[in-house]
């Protein structure tokens, strides 16, 4: 097996370990929400979590058990996941988005600072929840936004 065969059978591998701890946490979420319903805490938050490896494990296995098979196809992703301008664009992306995070919850730290001394109003637990949920997605658009400007423009 060649280098690109054997970094696509590991991505496959890190696939197979992804989707067993989702199913593992999801289902303890389940169960302490049957068992322990008195938490202080929603015991949903362990069955999402559970959803999120699931879903994490089940693209890396779409994305890598096809060319696993084919080294052409292997050699091909490895180059296009290791290539420089590839790197490059990422790199600026996350670091666009990890500022639009920081901007993000420096405000919402500014608020809650404001509100504790009158000066506005304090935030809601809905509307805390929406803010939270914005600084979840926010990045997330900007690092998307970003890389495809990026790859028009480098």
């Amino acid at each position: 097996m060649s280098n690109s065969t054997n970094w696509m059978a590991a991505r496959v591998r890190l696939g197979w370990i992804l989707l067993a701890a989702g199913l593992l946490t999801g289902i303890a979420g389940v169960w302490a929400e049957t068992q322990y319903g008195g938490l202080p805490f929603n015991t949903r938050i362990i069955t999402g979590v559970g959803i999120l490896l699931v879903g994490l494990g089940i693209a890396n296995l779409v994305r890598y058990r096809a060319a696993l098979n084919d080294e052409r196809s292997a050699r091909r992703i490895t180059v296009e996941e290791r290539d420089e301008r590839s790197l490059l664009i990422r790199h600026r992306a996350g670091y666009r988005a990890f500022w639009a995070a920081f901007a993000l919850v420096y405000a919402g730290l500014m608020w809650v600072s404001f509100a504790a001394n009158g000066s506005l109003p304090e935030m809601s637990t809905d509307a805390l929840w929406f803010f939270l949920a914005g600084c979840t997605v926010l990045p997330l658009g900007v690092y998307i936004a970003s890389m495809l400007v990026d790859e028009r423009r480098l």
